[in-house]
């Protein structure tokens, strides 16, 4: 079977298709699979390879990492254990600008996906210590992109640069929509160390910092990284990665329209900086890893399929200046017929680099702009009207005639395509002035745990005549970055399917679970009947149910979501090949299943930052399908009965570990112990062993994830990480103070 990620890949090396066992052979598998919970570096320059740490669960098996295309290749593995995998990413001179997806190929199954971005600038890594400025880094050149980490509540990271004057350069930290999830406040000082600018978040839904400067004094400046802690002191744990890009780019803060019709030529104005240093522009269809915002619900348009193997097959489409200026810029693009709908990025190219611009969206549907919305009739056909909130307290207001019994939708696009400042709210109102309906968010999310604060409003009408829709920031805002794309059409509420793990794996022989969750749009209610198809030979596709009280709706807290879930075992027989198998998820309002127009939908599954699902609303990326990977049974366990372990220099500290199905003469080995600590074997009791760990005065301080592992046969037996902590003794510590 061809890998769900490539299929070029999956034609060049055999796929290894084994699992984690969690139990005795023949019971669950794979509940949990291998997870990558961080990447660093976070990317890398074009044309270069780059060696790469990748922190995660179960990846003791790891053999290899699949990317989302062909430009880029894990040319290299340079150490495994449960807790990490290294190796170098090659990448093509012409990959594609911006994130990809990779994952982890163990015997043990997949591993959960993450992202890795590219770049045309050169990285360096960031180098402790350089919490203060007379520890600052020394940036040599720029541009430049500096891959770093904030690691642990406490680390402040600082950076030296030198500038001319009258120099302008853009200091643009990416994380949260970049694969991480670390929030941080940037800072820009001159040489006393006195604040020249800050920025906490460049957006209304974008933490990511972003501070654009002309410099009136050329000599030396510290660009400051610290994060965001909150009143708690919050920490944001090892997915901390970050990448500070420092380039003279132009930046194209808005487009206008946000989208247009195929088989048409559309007029767009940008605005931003430095835009007269554009020289050329285009638009490129957007990659799977592109679609940052994908929450659920999502009413922007999404391809769950997979990308083109190079870059050079990425559809694009060439657009021409028609005028140009220091902040704007009038752009003319025809849009072939051929071209596939959805959502297309913008790039503005020159002397400088080239910078990743807005969304847009390239359309079936009839186009109107807020001139001419009067003409639309959404009972000639489904409509958009690509509109903006000019001015503070302005509301836009369209009129919609209504049909007794017909039901209607409205909603934006905007905040989902990245649209900076506008939180929609839709509000229906008779020819009298009664309010009839009001809609605010598509679902709550707070702060980086982003919801969708775009708008979606169902209303039947009871009678024939005349409705007006009003358009309106929910905060009274207007001017530019409140622009929108309003779609009409008739149609009723109905609900999302989607199913977790992403890497749903299970033995042969053996059972796992799949879980399908709801997610209902506002004003569905009933029961919905959800099935599988496309199952493997010999497997019984499972049917169930889920209830009319069943509700996808805030928790308590206004903050949580509830998902209703269903959670289906599924039993591969033992005589099933081994195989990575594509199946279907479908589901159907229960009241439909005998209706002739009955509605089917069909489930998906995808990448999630974050822990799953029934807390925030996390960041997720659309994968192509749902598989299954059947794999051999491996009942080889090593279970640590201490998750974490404190030890100070010139000490030791035992460790014991449970051996299951561990052959006596198997050898044991101790993973990623730090600098100065090494181990010994104390002994063996049946399915008992202890092991001693040494620290050396002079071993490493810090906190590092240890295991223990022995291999069996051609795979190895893992335990979970253990996390060890080296502190100086405090005595000693203060010896050694002045």
């Amino acid at each position: 079977m061809a890998s769900p990620y490539t299929s070029c890949l999956a034609k060049t090396r055999p796929l290894l298709l084994v699992c984690l066992l969690l139990g005795p052979p023949g019971t669950a598998a794979l509940a949990l699979g291998p997870k990558i919970v961080r990447v660093y570096p976070l990317g890398g320059q074009a044309g270069t390879s780059i060696p790469v740490e990748i922190l995660g669960e179960s990846l003791a098996n790891a053999s290899s990492v699949e990317f989302d295309c062909q430009d880029l290749a894990w040319s290299k593995t340079t150490s495994v254990s449960t807790a990490k995998l290294a190796g170098v990413i090659s990448v093509s001179p012409h990959a594609a600008i911006g994130p990809h997806m990779l994952r982890a190929v163990t015997s043990d199954g997949y591993s959960t996906s993450a992202i890795f971005n590219v770049s045309r600038f050169p990285s360096v890594l960031e180098a402790e210590p350089n919490d203060i400025p007379g520890g600052a880094q020394q940036v040599r050149s720029l541009p430049v992109e500096i891959q770093g980490r904030l690691d642990g509540a406490a680390d402040i990271d600082i950076f030296a640069v030198r500038v001319r004057a009258g120099e302008r350069w853009l200091f643009d930290l990416r994380s949260i929509e970049q694969g991480s999830s670390v929030e941080a406040r940037m800072y820009l000082l001159d040489a006393d160390g006195k604040r020249v600018e800050f920025n906490d978040d460049r957006a209304e839904f974008d933490e990511n910092p972003l501070i654009e400067h002309r410099f009136e004094k050329g000599g030396l400046y510290y660009v400051k990284l610290d994060q965001y802690r909150g009143p708690r002191g919050f920490n944001f744990g090892k997915n901390c990665s970050y990448t500070l890009r420092i380039s003279a780019l132009p930046a194209v803060r808005t487009i206008a329209p946000l989208g247009a019709r195929r088989g048409t030529t559309a007029r767009f104005r940008l605005q931003g900086t430095a835009l007269d240093l554009v020289r050329d522009i285009y638009l490129t269809e957007l990659r799977r890893a592109e679609y940052a915002r994908m929450t659920y619900p999502y009413t922007m348009p999404i391809h769950f399929r997979s990308d083109p193997p190079t870059a050079a097959q990425v559809a694009r489409i060439a657009g021409s200046v028609v005028r140009r200026s220091a902040d704007v810029i009038d752009a003319r693009f025809t849009i072939p017929s051929a071209v596939r709908p959805g959502l297309w990025r913008l790039w503005a190219a020159g002397k400088s680099g080239i910078a990743d611009g807005p969304t847009v969206e390239i359309s079936d549907w009839r186009e109107y702009d807020e001139a001419t919305a009067a003409q639309a009739d959404w009972r000639n056909g489904s409509y958009v009207i690509n509109g903006g909130l000019d001015r503070a307290g302005e509301r836009d207001v369209f009129p919609i005639q209504a049909r007794a019994g017909q039901p209607l939708h409205f909603w934006t696009i905007a905040a989902q395509i990245g649209v900076p400042h506008l939180d929609s709210v839709l509000e229906l109102r008779d020819a009298g002035g009664k309010k009839l309906a009001e809609n605010d968010d598509v679902v709550a999310g707070q702060g980086t745990l982003i919801g969708n604060p775009d708008s979606s409003l169902f209303y039947t009408p009871k009678q024939d005549g005349l409705l007006y829709l009003a358009v309106a920031d929910r905060l009274k805002r207007g001017g530019v970055g409140f622009q929108y794309r309003l779609k009409v059409a008739s149609d009723r509420p109905g609900f999302q399917l989607f199913t977790t793990p992403e890497n749903f794996a299970v033995e042969r022989g053996g059972s796992a679970q799949i879980k399908v969750h709801l997610v209902r749009e506002a004003g569905f209610a009933g029961e919905v009947s959800v099935w599988f198809e496309g199952m493997p030979p010999g497997v019984e596709a499972p049917r169930g149910k889920f209830r009319a009280d069943q509700l996808f709706e805030p928790n308590a807290d206004g903050a949580d979501m509830i998902i209703p879930e269903i959670a289906f075992r599924i039993n591969m027989p033992a005589t099933l090949a081994a195989g990575t198998y594509p199946i279907r998820v479908r589901g159907v309002a229960t009241a439909e299943e005998s209706s002739p127009d009955k509605r089917i939908v069909e489930a998906h599954t995808a990448m999630i930052m974050g822990p799953l699902l029934d807390l925030w609303n996390f960041v997720r990326r659309p994968l192509p399908n749902i598989a299954v990977t059947v794999c051999e049974p491996f009942a080889a366990r090593l279970v640590s009965h201490t998750k974490a372990l404190s030890l100070e220099p010139g000490k030791n500290a035992t460790l014991e570990f449970g051996a299951e199905e561990l052959p006596e003469s198997t050898p044991l080995e101790m993973r990623d112990l730090p600098a100065g600590v090494g181990w010994r074997l104390l002994g063996r009791n049946k399915n008992q062993i202890t092991v001693m760990l040494e620290a050396r005065p002079d071993a490493a301080t810090g906190s590092f994830d240890v295991s223990a592992q022995a291999r069996v046969g051609d795979r190895w037996a893992a335990s979970e990480p253990i996390a060890l902590s080296i502190q100086q003794n405090r005595r000693a510590a203060n010896r050694r103070q002045p």
